[in-house]
């Protein structure tokens, strides 16, 4: 198993056919199916179903994917550190950044962080915060945000906490927006939009509805989703008060609705900051 074939398996996952693959990485398409033969043999499966368009995972595939992610990710990372160090740059900082992070702190994080090191590299990675920790763990990020996981900020050493909670927010011109002490019961009147914020919220949200008499149905997406569903004139959602405001919503004053929702800033265990590490990790500080 070489470093070509795992480029050659993810360029196929990547474009979803054969040809186009072999063009990205700019082989012919016999060379480029013998690096994932070559790797199918060492795995002792397929991992391509063959017969259909776009081709998709085996079971094989899809659990080697991950693992393939990580080892080029890893060695990507590596390579860009030596880059680094022998070009005498400031640094390169790579972060992790949740969805909801991104939204709201990172604007003016980076601006100021961009102004007080003007040298340095910043590169911001975007997922959920169990794959940011993992990419973490892996050295492929230097710091990263996550939500308050136990079984996540136990791997890891906390540089910052921020307190936020989660709300129910709707956009200005919804009826509920302009009122104050909102009776519970209200809220399940209206189209119910659920970012998917963990199981804990959402047992919370199930115990409230529970109350109910007749709820409308919830719908549950990913946060990316739900962002422009929110700005919707019957729909209420729930997000971190800081996401609602910085994206035009109106935090509801909703009696009886309370949901804490803290995010840390979080690096590798036993390791000390560089001067840039630490410097963001001030910047967030500042903002936060």
């Amino acid at each position: 198993m070489e470093i070509r074939h795992l480029e050659a398996f993810l360029a196929v996952v990547r474009e979803g056919s054969f040809t186009r693959a072999a063009e990205r990485l700019n082989l012919t398409q016999p060379s480029l199916s013998a690096r994932i033969q070559h790797l199918e043999q060492s795995l002792n499966g397929e991992l391509f179903t063959r017969d259909t368009r776009p081709i998709r995972l085996t079971i094989i595939g899809e659990t080697f994917l991950p693992y393939a992610e990580r080892v080029v990710g890893v060695l990507e990372a590596a390579a860009e550190a030596v880059r680094i160090a022998q070009s005498g740059m400031v640094g390169r900082l790579s972060v992790g950044c949740p969805v909801s992070v991104s939204t709201y702190l990172m604007p003016q994080v980076v601006n100021l962080f961009s102004q007080r090191f003007p040298q340095a590299e910043l590169f911001l990675e975007t997922s959920h915060s169990i794959n940011l920790v993992q990419q973490l763990l892996d050295g492929v990020l230097d710091l990263t945000f996550t939500a308050v996981f136990p079984h996540l900020i136990r791997q890891a050493d906390i540089l910052l906490r921020l307190h936020d909670d989660l709300v129910a927010a709707a956009p200005t011109h919804h009826p509920l927006a302009s009122q104050s002490q909102i009776p519970l019961a209200h809220l399940w009147d209206s189209r119910l939009v659920l970012p998917r914020w963990g199981s804990a919220f959402e047992a919370y949200i199930k115990s409230l509805r529970d109350l109910a008499a007749v709820p409308q149905p919830i719908i549950r997406i990913p946060l990316a989703t739900a962002l422009p569903m929110s700005q919707q004139a019957d729909h209420i959602t729930f997000m971190p008060r800081r996401v609602a405001i910085a994206t035009g919503l109106v935090p509801l004053d909703v009696l009886d609705f309370y949901f804490g929702w803290d995010m840390v800033l979080i690096t590798r265990p036993g390791r000390a900051l560089s001067r840039l590490e630490q410097g963001f990790v001030d910047t967030v500080a500042g903002v936060g």
